[in-house]
């Protein structure tokens, strides 16, 4: 499997995916370097959930929920914070979470032909934003089904976030699908980077629990 550059309409159930970056471009998934005919299902837009505080710049924008902070103030993601070193007394999910982009599709990631309902979580947990001499914060990213009735992570990622925002980049699933017929689903992701002038679309596989990059544009 590849990505490359394409000048098709955009229809990411058969792998061509809209550009971020270029007009009048869009992105082909190819099979072995062909234009051979690929079957994907898209992903729903995600929803972003700011502070009750903040202006909403876009009017679709949510209001962070309780049930939100709980799941990202549970056990198991405060103690992967805590192994990354990433923790302190200072940052609390449910007094510091800045923003939770959130994604919901159905896909079999654990279990050959089986599928799940995943929920992927993209958030930031800040102190004091906008003031770089007295700014702690993290940005992590989790993918998620829901065990005896609540939200619990099977794969966590994270990492220091800077008060510029420079690094503060996001993954946005756009599609998922069995490509190469093992019954354990792909995903296509794009990797949307602050300031950013490149159109990072990548295709992962599902390997040992935990994704692995097989292509990438550019």
């Amino acid at each position: 499997m590849n990505i490359g550059p394409d000048k098709s309409a955009p229809d990411p159930a058969k792998g061509v995916f809209a550009s971020d970056c270029c007009t009048d471009t869009t992105i082909r998934l190819l099979k072995s370097g062909s234009s051979a005919s690929i079957k994907l299902t898209p992903v729903a837009l995600r929803v972003r959930y700011v502070p009750k505080s903040e202006s909403r710049t876009d009017p679709k924008d949510q209001v962070i929920t309780q049930d939100l902070v709980d799941v990202l103030a549970g056990r198991e993601i405060a103690r992967f914070i805590a192994s990354q070193r990433l923790g302190s007394p200072r940052l609390n999910a449910g007094q510091n979470l800045a923003v939770a982009l959130v994604q919901e599709f159905d896909a079999a990631l654990s279990a050959p032909g089986h599928k799940e309902h995943i929920w992927s979580i993209n958030w930031r947990v800040e102190t004091n934003p906008g003031k770089p001499d007295d700014y702690v914060g993290y940005e992590a990213w989790g993918l998620f089904t829901r065990v005896n009735g609540a939200l619990k992570p099977f794969h966590l990622a994270a990492r220091e976030s800077w008060s510029s925002g420079e690094n503060s980049n996001y993954f946005y699933v756009l599609a998922t699908g069995d490509l190469d017929g093992d019954g354990i689903d792909e995903m296509v992701v794009r990797e949307m980077v602050f300031e950013g002038e490149e159109d990072l679309v990548q295709l992962w596989a599902w390997e040992r629990g935990m994704p692995v990059t097989i292509s990438k544009i550019p």
